[in-house]
């Protein structure tokens, strides 16, 4: 890794905006990663570089001119593949898409561009973001930075990959089920996902139709919690501070080290209490808390919420029929989707029948208000978001069912989340938790994660790719 792509978001524009550096030659710097590492790691599926070349001299040109500079001037960034950055291929991983250019920007997208930054290609994911690993028909399997064996998650892992690897310092990707914050865990990175629909998702396939809207969210990704701070104000036209770790202080934080049907490893376990160590200097109060039922069983409550409008949403989306002609045509070898994604259309399905057994709406709020009960609106929650590290590949067969209440309560109750590493485990893969806030409490969680960064990892430690990957 150059050192221009080992900095962080934060000061590629500080030393953009000074001159100290031309966005030309941080442009070039991580197309030059990207180009290194992509033939390994398989993130980025649609290169955009020539435009961020032309983008890139026109920004240098603004400076010399002396322009007023936005609040991310410069800066290269990547984007999932289910969101529109017009001009691009817009698939979302899915051979019925493969024809498809996007004709304008995501709005998320459009907002980053305005503010100075500059898209280098899109990143891969599963089809129609509907599994935790990300591969697909059209595009393949992206691998994880730290170890080719192992899995990024899903379903924005080509993201979380690639700002892993160094060849995007930030990037967008949503998450409707864990699929930022599991990714980031995985490859050692923070990512954001922000209180269900508060960024625009225009642009975003598939787009969340009926109750799937109150359980998504767009969010940003980087290697430092300050990163994705910025980026969160700048969707959110605020302006941008540095989180102030200083609002912590006398707040209550909870925490558990389960949180699914799996119990958790050592590793992970000993993520979670540096965590809440680091906070309790910060000056929180710190409570153990057993895993509620409503946290452990989640993914059921989080299918009973899902009403009908939101299966025909996921059917359509997935433009192959019913799930069951799908399967049918993988038994005859002519597939459309992977497996990987066709095994969560059909759980999907069963939410037709959660829906009359358990009162969704009802789960949700009592969730919520559970929340509140344990840490009040200034508050959080830390725990594990994965009872692992980075399985290996074809992990989601076997184990997805029983770790997906580690991410799913979070969407169910329409939370904000902040993914943070930790360290890394015996194997040399990353370690990390999530911090979960009250709704509308992104500065919340993004004080608390500053806090944690700036105890175990105040120099982000990535993977030592030396020119390979492996």
């Amino acid at each position: 890794m150059s050192e221009i792509t080992g900095l962080s978001a934060v000061e590629i524009v500080r030393k953009a905006s000074s001159g100290e550096l031309s966005i030309v030659d941080i442009v070039e710097a991580h197309i030059a990663r990207i180009e290194q590492v992509n033939p390994q790691i398989n993130a980025v599926v649609t290169p955009t570089f020539e435009q961020a070349r032309r983008e890139a001299q026109a920004a240098d040109q603004q400076r010399v001119q002396g322009s007023p500079l936005p609040p991310l001037y410069g800066l290269p960034i990547t984007i999932k593949d289910s969101l529109d950055v017009a001009g691009a291929a817009a698939t979302c991983g899915m051979l019925a898409r493969k024809d498809r250019i996007a004709e304008k920007d995501a709005a998320v997208v459009e907002c980053l561009r305005r503010a100075g930054a500059i898209v280098l290609g899109k990143t891969n994911t599963p089809e129609v973001c509907w599994a935790q690993e990300t591969t697909n028909l059209l595009y393949g399997r992206t691998n994880n930075p730290w170890n080719l064996a192992h899995s990024v998650g899903g379903s924005t892992g080509g993201e979380a990959a690639i700002i892993a690897a160094g060849g995007s310092p930030l990037g967008m990707g949503s998450d409707i089920s864990g699929s930022i914050r599991m990714p980031a865990a995985f490859t050692g990175i923070v990512g954001l996902r922000p209180t269900s629909a508060t960024l625009d998702e225009t642009g975003h396939y598939p787009y969340a139709t009926g109750r799937l809207a109150d359980l998504e969210a767009v969010g940003p990704m980087a290697r430092r919690v300050e990163d994705v701070a910025l980026a969160f104000a700048v969707l959110t036209n605020r302006p941008y501070r540095e989180p102030d770790t200083a609002i912590l202080s006398g707040q209550k934080v909870a925490y558990w080290f389960g949180g699914g049907l799996m119990s958790p490893q050592a590793e992970i376990r000993a993520a979670v209490s540096a965590a809440v160590g680091a906070l309790e200097k910060a000056g929180m109060q710190t409570i153990e808390k057993s895993v509620s039922k409503r946290v452990r069983f989640s993914a059921v409550g989080w299918l009973a919420y899902v009403d009908a409008p939101g299966r025909k949403a996921i059917d359509d989306a997935f433009m192959a029929g019913s799930v069951w002609q799908e399967m049918r045509n993988q038994r005859q070898g002519k597939q459309k989707i992977s497996a990987e994604s066709t095994q969560y259309w059909m759980s999907s399905t069963l939410s037709a029948i959660f829906e009359k057994l358990f009162d969704g709406a009802r789960w949700r709020e009592r969730l919520y208000a559970n929340f509140l009960e344990w840490v009040g609106e200034k508050g959080v929650v830390v725990c594990p978001i994965h009872p692992t590290t980075a399985p290996k590949h074809g992990w989601q067969k076997s184990l997805s069912f029983l770790t997906i209440d580690y991410q799913q309560w979070v969407n169910l109750a329409g939370l904000p989340g902040l993914t943070v590493p930790i360290g890394v485990d015996a194997n040399g893969l990353p370690t990390a938790v999530q911090i979960v806030g009250a709704r509308g409490r992104e500065d919340v969680i993004l004080a608390a994660g500053m806090a944690i960064q700036q105890a175990v990892m105040p120099t982000w430690r990535g993977p030592d790719l030396n020119g390979t990957v492996g």
